[in-house]
């Protein structure tokens, strides 16, 4: 029985893929250009430093080592936080 996966067809296949993008050079410079492209809009677009991140905080105790965390996460210019409570209900 033939196997279903052969190297040698696959090696044909890749000769052939080759050989048609040779010829057409229209595909080869798309298949290179648009992922190009893509990696270059997306770069920009992405942005890896997130600033003011909307967040809840729930701060169950009252200590100061608690409020002085609260205090300290406030300062930070990462998180933006539009509710602070005393009970996570």
């Amino acid at each position: 029985m033939n196997s279903v996966f052969s190297f040698a067809r696959l090696g044909a296949l890749l000769i052939k893929e080759f050989i048609q993008m040779r010829r057409d050079r229209i595909t080869f410079a798309m298949m290179l250009g648009v992922p190009l492209m893509q990696l270059v809009l997306f770069g920009y677009a992405i942005n890896n430093d997130p600033k003011s991140l909307p967040a809840a905080l729930v701060a169950m105790s009252s200590d100061p080592y608690t409020r002085a965390m609260v205090s300290a996460l406030q300062t930070t210019c990462y998180y933006r936080f539009d509710h602070v409570a005393r009970n996570a209900a």
